[in-house]
């Protein structure tokens, strides 16, 4: 065995790690595995066979996700080399048969150290979109109809994505990579289409749009070599 096959080696075995149910442990994985990588000239598919994965990341709760939702992860999903779909996930198995904290969600489906810095991504623009929509929100006082304070909002929440989505880097997946990903997609049942709701026709405004793009334009999203970070993968300014 030559030093490049001692390295690859190390590599599966740190990929291994990274599948760790300690989050610090496998953060440290991944790290450590992206600086051999880039050391190297080393990328994921030339360690040995590919990871596929599927992970889920919760969605807003509901049945039929809004339009903004939607469009945020399939464009994650997109520049990850992912498939994405979007529907009902039973939770965790008693041993007594029976289901615990089902949730409705977004199931990204692509090579293993994608799926995990995608799912990761959303998450955390998730989180701040959350809360620039409150604060958002809040600012509506002389909007006295509900509704028209949620659509108002939603426009509000669409101008910040389509701000952010610009920001991605684009992952493309080689011909085996994408050959694997379909091959696992294909014995899934939920299929590959998404279930939207758009509730931003009526009392929607440009300016909620426009002002939904200048909150998210100090959003930065930095992604290293093959999909991993050199350091934090967001942030504010």
């Amino acid at each position: 065995m030559n030093d490049l096959d001692k390295i690859k080696a190390k590599l599966k075995k740190l990929f291994a790690l990274s599948r760790s149910s300690n989050a610090n442990e496998a953060a440290l994985a991944l790290e450590m595995a992206q600086k051999l990588m880039m050391e190297y000239g080393i990328k994921r598919n030339d360690v040995g066979e590919f990871e596929v994965i599927e992970d889920t990341i919760k969605g807003n709760g509901n049945e039929r996700p809004p339009k903004y939702e939607v469009y945020l992860t399939s464009n994650i999903a997109t520049a990850f080399g992912c498939k994405i779909a979007y529907g009902y996930n039973r939770g965790e198995e008693t041993e007594s048969g029976y289901y615990l904290f089902g949730y409705y969600g977004h199931t990204f489906v692509g090579l293993e150290h994608r799926v995990k810095i995608a799912c990761f991504i959303a998450e955390v623009l998730f989180r701040k979109l959350k809360k620039a929509r409150s604060e958002y929100t809040k600012q509506l006082t002389r909007v006295r109809s509900k509704t028209n304070k949620i659509k108002r909002a939603d426009e509000f929440c669409l101008g910040w994505v389509y701000t952010v989505i610009h920001k991605l880097n684009q992952f493309t997946n080689t011909p085996d990579e994408q050959t694997a990903i379909d091959n696992y997609v294909a014995n899934l049942k939920w299929g590959d289409k998404l279930k939207t709701i758009s509730r931003s026709k009526a009392a929607a405004n440009i300016n909620d749009f426009s002002n939904g793009r200048r909150a998210a334009s100090g959003v930065e999203i930095q992604t290293g070599i093959d999909g991993y970070s050199n350091g934090s993968l967001l942030l504010e300014a």
